[in-house]
């Protein structure tokens, strides 16, 4: 009987881990299942990785199961681990950076704005894109604090809400603020011209995954706030929200007529429909000039990279990714070199 379970538990581990994939192509709305095979993949992974030590060790033919699990999701290594080197260029065309800035709130709620602001301009940064920033902050207090960055477009909030904002040394045009029925997150878009190429920013901020709220049900020695179904039942929704989202803003995309540099906090990881959807055929910086092992959020281990900085490959070539080693929020700031071919 013991033998049993245990060949059953590495048929149905291997076979889950293997489907994983999935969960890049079928959209949540229709089947939200594998988008948490998709997050879940850290986990499945290091579960197969102890299967097939157990496994070698008993000399048993089963594991080939593990092996067949994680051969099966190579493709998660490149996502998570690279090795490019980074290019120390003389002259840099776009210094470009993400952060959702968690309010301006550092621990015991200590503004981190300012701090923020220098740590930009002491790494050169020349465009931006901010996510959470308080509604009302406005587009002149921004330009007071971040002086290198002098043009400045919000998605604008009302006091207690949070906006987006994107800074720039160039000129902003073509401001568009893109609104979600379902919730108040949205995405921004906005047009430079740098050597004389018009580009397009888009800066997102997708459907929170609601983990702090839901946590207390979740983990056993905090003080439970819900039922535990009806936490996974909120986190499911919030896939299905995320799904709905980028599916719109791809088809924004899709009619850009110019080159675009798509960024901000997607609260979901490279293994999600949400990041292969906007992905498409751009270029993950992080894949093309990251050096070392990726996260951006700082929490849950560091197991998971939610902030990502896509590009036209064919019109710009990334030098260097690399995120701050600071604590101003829950995120890490993504900041990318990249210039103009």
């Amino acid at each position: 009987m013991h033998k049993l379970f245990a060949k059953t538990a590495y048929l149905v581990l291997m076979l889950l881990t293997s489907l994983s994939f999935l969960a890049l192509y079928v959209p949540p709305q229709t089947l939200v299942f594998f988008q948490w095979l998709g997050v879940c993949l850290p986990f499945l992974l290091f579960c197969n990785v102890i299967f097939l030590i157990i496994a070698l060790y008993k000399r048993s033919w089963y594991s080939i199961c593990p092996l067949v699990a994680i051969l099966a999701n190579f493709h998660y290594f490149p996502q998570k681990i690279q090795f490019n080197t980074p290019v120390e260029a003389p002259s840099v065309d776009i210094k470009f950076a993400t952060f959702n800035v968690q309010e301006f709130k550092m621990i015991y709620n200590l503004s981190s704005m300012e701090q923020i602001a220098d740590y930009l301009a002491q790494n050169g940064v020349n465009t931006v894109c901010l996510q959470e920033v308080p509604g009302d902050y406005s587009v002149a207090t921004l330009q007071r604090i971040f002086t290198t960055m002098p043009h400045v477009v919000t998605t604008g909030g009302k006091s207690g809400q949070l906006q987006l904002a994107i800074l720039s040394k160039y000129p902003l045009d073509s401001v568009r603020t893109v609104s979600f029925e379902e919730r108040v997150n949205c995405a921004l878009f906005a047009d430079i011209i740098v050597k004389n190429q018009k580009i397009r920013l888009g800066n997102y901020h997708l459907q929170t995954t609601n983990w702090n709220q839901v946590k207390g049900a979740l983990i056993p020695q905090q003080e439970s706030k819900g039922n535990w179904m009806d936490a996974l039942g909120t986190i499911s929704q919030n896939f299905r929200y995320r799904g709905r989202q980028v599916d719109s803003l791809r088809n924004i995309m899709d009619r850009s007529p110019y080159p675009m540099i798509m960024s901000g906090d997607f609260n979901n990881t490279p293994f999600s429909y949400s990041y292969n959807t906007i992905k498409g055929d751009l270029q993950d910086a992080f894949r093309e000039a990251g050096n070392g092992y990726g996260y951006t959020y700082r929490y849950f281990m560091k197991l998971f990279r939610i902030d990502f900085v896509f590009f036209n490959g064919d019109n710009f070539q990334a030098l260097k990714y690399r995120t701050g080693d600071v604590d101003f929020s829950d995120h890490l700031p993504v900041l990318v070199d990249l210039n103009i071919k």
